[in-house]
């Protein structure tokens, strides 16, 4: 049995961006480019679901750690997806940053760390406007 390669795990986590997306808020996400402003919807809905401060915390049940690390596994995977699809890019591990990302010629993009800070600082993370970017 072959180890899958890290192409083939980040399709898969971008898949299950696709089936966390229909099953939780009725929203299809269908690898185009336009679909990223749904993720970008689905992830401000997540961070105002986050608790703001201590007393917040301390009053409301927040989504734990492993869950924002989930969410932000299959909605980063997925805009990484859309954006070999478009621009192409190998997933691959970067030992510098200690982090998975997406190498497309010299480039390195990091859309997991993009969409952790989206979901932790709100707007001016804002998704659509770094995929646009990017797709540059």
């Amino acid at each position: 049995m072959t180890e899958p390669t890290p192409n083939e795990i980040m399709a898969a986590y971008a898949a299950n961006a696709v089936n966390f997306a229909q099953s939780n808020f009725g929203i299809s996400l269908d690898f185009t480019v336009e679909s990223v402003e749904l993720v970008e919807a689905l992830a401000n809905r997540l961070f105002h679901t986050r608790p703001k401060g201590f007393i917040a915390k301390l009053f409301r049940k927040e989504p734990s750690d492993k869950d924002v690390q989930n969410v932000c596994k299959m909605l980063g995977s997925y805009i990484g997806e859309v954006y070999r699809q478009n621009k192409g890019g190998e997933w691959q591990i970067n030992h510098d940053h200690q982090a998975i990302g997406l190498l497309e010629g010299e480039t390195w993009i990091f859309p997991l760390a993009k969409v952790l800070k989206r979901i932790t600082n709100g707007k001016k993370d804002d998704l659509n406007l770094y995929f646009a970017e990017i797709l540059e």
